[in-house]
């Protein structure tokens, strides 16, 4: 639940920004709502409609909140502040301080049942720091708030104690539910941020020339097999991959009789369509001589195979001034949901490219398919 380590000085600014106006925001409904508690209190107070004591109202009700979210905005101001605090535990500070300013609120109004569901808003909001462990202690918080506000709530009404009942079922569902789609973004947004990073330094690998492949144009063996063992690294139910290897059928053959030149040709022509084929979420490069290899991110199993498919029927449309024949590809492909190293990979989607050799050529098989 560790958070991602941000290197980009933009994004690192931008989350600076954020903490400074979520200081603002909790200092504006520190005001804001003193203000309307008092005016609460006084339209009560006039219609003998108080409902409590009026000290206890005053106190539970105007000045602990106001008193809590005082605190919390001294806290986020000093933390903003510090030069000795990292920029996670700055962006922590913020978030818990944001989510315990939703909760008290909801606790000091747990008569109005919407507000039990503010804590949601700090979760969503919040996932914009991309921190695993915010995400996960504040769902926590939430579900504990959302359940105190239902307890009040029986406790104010005990006439109504099955609708208040219902109401904290309804509200902790939508609290699971948040928190579920909260983590999901918080997972695509450093996935994003993964990408971001993967292609400004392939760009600049690029201009370089230094990490693509001079025939083919696509990532030299280095940067692929770097990338995917990064990208192998993290592999897990939640973000699966899958790996191809491709080679072209019978190569050795057109290098042996037609010469080294019409093979550049061909491993041109293949390039091209794997570049035409693959999008930001995909990595391919030559392992070597006429073998490739590519890595899938993203996309289901199906996806991805059906992506190798089409990349098989196009490369074998491609014509030759050398040979009217028409030159193919054969493909393995594995799918992996665990962290895996790239030989185990590799090893796997070759038993598979073995497999789719044996059987005829010209197809892409996947682990587990019978050679028959």
């Amino acid at each position: 639940m560790e958070s991602k380590p941000i290197n980009d000085p933009a994004l690192r600014n931008l989350e600076r920004t954020i903490r400074f106006e979520f200081e603002k925001i909790i200092l504006i409904m520190a005001i804001v709502c003193v203000s309307l508690e008092v005016a609460i209190f006084f339209y009560y107070y006039f219609t003998d409609n108080v409902g409590q004591p009026v000290n206890t109202y005053i106190e539970f009700r105007i000045l602990v909140p106001l008193l809590v979210n005082c605190v919390l905005y001294l806290i986020t101001r000093f933390s903003n502040r510090s030069e000795t605090s990292t920029d996670t535990t700055k962006n922590r500070i913020v978030s818990f301080a944001g989510l315990i300013m939703c909760g008290v609120i909801g606790l000091a109004h747990s008569y109005f049942i919407p507000l039990w569901v503010f804590p949601l808003f700090a979760i969503i909001f919040c996932s914009v720091f991309h921190d695993g462990f915010i995400l996960f202690v504040q769902a926590g918080l939430s579900i504990v708030f959302i359940l105190y506000c239902g307890i009040l709530h029986i406790y104010d009404y005990p006439d109504e104690r099955s609708y208040s009942i219902l109401c904290i079922i309804i509200a902790e569902v939508m609290a699971l539910g948040v928190s579920f789609l909260a983590f999901r973004l918080e997972l695509f947004n450093t996935r994003l941020l993964m990408i971001r990073e993967r292609n400004f330094a392939g760009a600049n690998k690029f201009e370089h020339g230094f990490e693509t492949d001079r025939v083919t144009g696509v990532y030299s063996k280095k940067y692929l097999t770097e990338s995917a063992s990064e990208i192998l690294k993290n592999t897990n139910e939640l973000d699966p991959c899958g790996i191809a290897i491709l080679d072209i059928d019978d190569f050795k053959k057109i290098n042996d009789e037609l010469g080294n030149d019409k093979g550049d040709d061909v491993l041109r022509a293949l390039g091209q369509v794997l570049q035409s084929a693959i999008d930001e979420d995909t990595i391919v490069g030559r392992y070597g001589g006429d073998t490739f290899v590519i890595v899938f991110e993203n996309g289901t199993r199906d996806e991805n195979f059906e992506v190798l498919n089409q990349i098989r029927k196009e490369f074998a449309k491609k014509k030759y001034s050398f040979t009217k024949e028409s030159v193919t590809i054969s493909g393995g492909y594995a799918w992996f949901d665990v962290t895996m190293d790239l030989d185990s990979a590799l090893k796997e989607a070759g038993a598979a490219l073995s497999n789719a050799k044996k059987s005829g050529k010209n197809m892409i098989m996947t682990t587990g398919e019978s050679e028959d």
